[in-house]
């Protein structure tokens, strides 16, 4: 392998409900009980599923000038079941966002933002970027996101910048999320929380915080354990997480220095899909049991800000490292048992002032970062009657290095523009510790700019459009698995491949955000994404995959979403979303499929939904010295093609809608929740690939190659899960 450098330049309609008007959020706050102070808190809760202003309010490391031009959403942790798939259900409560599940594993789903994936499942193109206080946990072997290891019983705030932004980087194609974690408070604090519920689930969540001599201090712990709903799917995880820190001035603008510390360890059995003969007999089953999921993930942290030269300069220093193992039961044998050891290390430096340029205000933000990641990767043969051996035993040591500037000029009165630049190095290279002929380096430059205007109409209206362009380098197990004459078994198997182009993106985006006090609130959201060199995925068969550029694709829809607040505490929303993912050229896909076809201008990409909505109501009440809260939502999808069908010949999966509720009750220090999800116990499928049903018929015996049918495999979706937990404050 050689040096090589790239330089970058309907079936289903859900109906459009657009629910408007928005209850004040300070609506009844009466601090005279406990339970009212408790009610005031839910109430800001509730608060988060309004609408989202349509600009950017803080970035990884400082707080940037609102009037940036871009859509923003908050993500209720809170208001989500709680325990390590906090996050995720979070995420697909938002305008847009959608899921589906290739691994059977409830703590794994893959979620699609703008048609842009995010997950924990190696071998997924990655196109969000997350940053936790700052620090970017895309993982080093192939940027996925393990959301069930972040902590999000810790979790204070938490965003999705829609769009790519040069504020964030590499891998920012749909969106970007933000979290924030919580700080000690003046006054000692404590919660204990303890629940259960189907399938075997048991979780803890504790969390303490408080602040003494001027040094504040917060520690979170979640424990979850489950049987699982499908035969041989159990997990357990651990996470905590510590925060010390020390404030010095009136406020942490004045001066601030905090270090985190975060463990976590999961093991998750996964069961896969299933062929569609097996469903209907029972989608309990599991078609190659003993598949795990074994992560062990610790992170370091140094954060802080200073003022200086007349701004406000932050910086974070960073050390990550996640051991994996991934086991992956293979029909035919032989199996693949794989070890990642994946580290990162790094650092983000930010300034931030306020100018004046002759009598136009100016804020501007210059920023650089660097950061160096390894991943060396030990993929074993093992089984089929014959000794373990290594197939794979490679080391990436990458480089990444980025600097980046924004300005935002006040150039008229409530008209703002907003304009930016970023500059990305990426350096990989590749060793193969079993055969040095397959050594190989990738170098990426990219030049990425924005700009954009937002106007505020009127104290409720404002309006902003936006163009934008964001970069991706392939992940180095993209780089090394991207030959369709040598797929890679799965969780993969490395080798000398061919290159891979960087993933550019062009970005155009408007936006409408209407707010009149408890009357009428209403976020209107259009985008238009046009990607180059695209990174998807081929699946020739359901144990192998290999990665290819397609030249080009398109994202572009709309986001709408509102409220209107009832009677009695009641609140209706709803949200819809219409993201068309497509191939914008020809590209020929290896696939299982028994006529395969190339891609043609407009076909669907596999596994995006075109329609997706979500309903529902929430309740915020006090009855005497009790303190009510409760949300009941529907989330609809309409069918998606099958991977595998990239050239949308076959039936698509099918589209399905299932409803939630969760409900709290407080008294004095005492909370009861309960958690409902599939409420109606619902049957759907959330993934679909045209495969060879290598074990035939269900009972039988294995069948060759040339014998085994060609049929659709499916992922079922959760039964009916049901979930108590009894909270305490201290």
């Amino acid at each position: 392998m050689t040096e090589r450098t790239v330089t970058a330049r309907t079936c289903f309609v859900f109906p459009l409900v657009l629910l408007v008007g928005l209850a004040d959020p300070g609506h009844g706050q009466q601090p005279v009980s406990r339970a009212d102070s408790v009610r005031r808190a839910d109430s800001i809760r509730v608060a988060r599923h309004r609408l989202s202003t349509v600009v950017v309010n803080e970035t990884r490391l400082s707080s940037v000038d609102e009037r940036t031009p871009s859509r923003v959403d908050d993500l209720d942790v809170s208001r989500a079941i709680q325990g390590p798939e906090a996050i995720a259900n979070a995420l697909l409560a938002l305008p847009g966002a959608s899921a589906f599940n290739d691994q059977g594993a409830r703590l794994q789903p893959q979620i699609m933002v703008r048609g842009f994936a995010v997950s924990s499942v190696v071998g997924s193109p990655q196109g969000v970027g997350v940053f936790l206080n700052g620090v970017r946990v895309n993982e080093p072997d192939a940027q996925e996101v393990d959301f069930d290891l972040l902590p999000s019983a810790a979790v204070d705030r938490a965003t999705l910048v829609r769009g790519s932004n040069v504020l964030f980087g590499r891998n920012s194609l749909g969106g970007t999320i933000l979290f924030t974690t919580r700080r000690g408070g003046d006054r000692p604090e404590a919660e204990l929380t303890v629940g259960g519920g189907s399938y075997g689930d048991q979780v803890l969540t504790a969390t303490a915080g408080g602040k003494r001599a001027g040094i504040d201090g917060f520690v979170a712990f979640t424990g979850e354990n489950e049987i699982g709903w499908r035969h041989a799917t159990s997990a357990n995880a651990r996470n905590v997480f510590a925060t010390i820190g020390h404030q010095w001035g009136p406020s942490h603008e004045s001066g601030d220095i905090a270090l985190d510390l975060g463990y976590a360890h999961d093991r998750i059995f996964e069961a896969g899909s299933l062929p569609l003969s097996y469903l209907q007999i029972n989608p309990r089953i599991n078609y190659t049991p003993g598949d795990f999921f074994d992560p062990d993930a610790a992170n370091l942290t140094l954060r802080g800000n200073e003022p200086f030269a007349g701004g406000i300069f932050r910086g974070t220093v960073f050390g990550r490292r996640n051991n994996v193992e991934q086991f992956n039961g293979n029909v035919p044998p032989p199996n693949t048992d794989g070890f990642t050891r994946n580290r990162s290390g790094g650092t983000t430096l930010e300034w931030t002032r306020p100018l004046t340029i002759g009598a136009v205000p100016v804020g501007i933000t210059f920023g650089g970062e660097y950061s160096r990641e390894s991943a060396h990767i030990v993929l074993l043969s093992v089984g089929a009657g014959a000794p373990d051996s290594t197939t794979t035993d490679a080391t990436i040591h990458q480089d990444n290095a980025a600097t980046y500037a924004q300005a935002i000029l006040s150039v008229a009165r409530g008209l703002d523009l907003a304009a930016g630049l970023r500059a990305d190095y990426v350096h990989i290279p590749y060793r193969d510790g079993l055969d040095a002929t397959n050594d190989g380096t990738s170098m990426y430059r990219r030049l990425s700019p924005e700009v954009g205007l937002s106007y505020q109409v009127t104290d409720a209206l404002k309006i902003f459009a936006a163009y934008k362009s964001g970069f991706r380098a392939p992940a180095p197990l993209e780089l090394a698995c991207a030959n369709a004459n040598a797929p890679c078994s799965l969780p993969f198997s490395l080798g000398n491949d061919p290159p891979l182009a960087p993933v550019t993106t062009h970005d155009y985006e408007g936006g409408v955000n209407l707010e009149r006090g408890r009357h009428l609130a209403l976020s209107l959201d259009a985008f238009w994404t046009d990607v180059s060199n695209d990174i998807v995925l081929g699946s020739p068969n359901l144990t192998q995959s290999y990665f290819l550029n397609a030249p080009k694709t398109r994202r572009g829809g709309v986001e709408v979403s509102g409220a209107v607040p009832l009677s009695a505490g009641f609140r209706a929303f709803g949200s819809y979303g219409y993201v068309a993912a497509t191939y914008q050229s020809t590209v020929q896909i290896a696939t299982s499929d028994t006529n395969p076809q190339p891609t043609k201008p407009g076909d669907i990409i596999p596994l995006s939904p075109l329609h997706r909505g979500r309903v529902g109501l929430t309740l915020d009440r006090v009855l005497g010295p009790v303190a009510l809260s409760g949300i009941f939502d529907v989330k609809a999808y309409s069918g998606q093609y099958m991977r595998g069908d990239e050239s949308n010949q076959r039936q698509r999966v099918p589209g399905y809608a299932v409803a939630g509720f969760g409900g709290s009750a407080v008294y004095n220090r005492y909370t009861l929740t309960i958690g409902v999800e599939n409420l109606f116990d619902r049957s759907n499928y959330t993934y679909g690939i045209e495969a060879q049903n290598q074990l035939g018929p269900y009972g039988s015996n294995q069948l060759p190659n040339d014998a085994a049918p060609v049929e659709p495999f499916y992922t079922p979706g959760y039964a009916r899960r049901i979930s108590v937990t009894v909270s305490t404050r201290m």
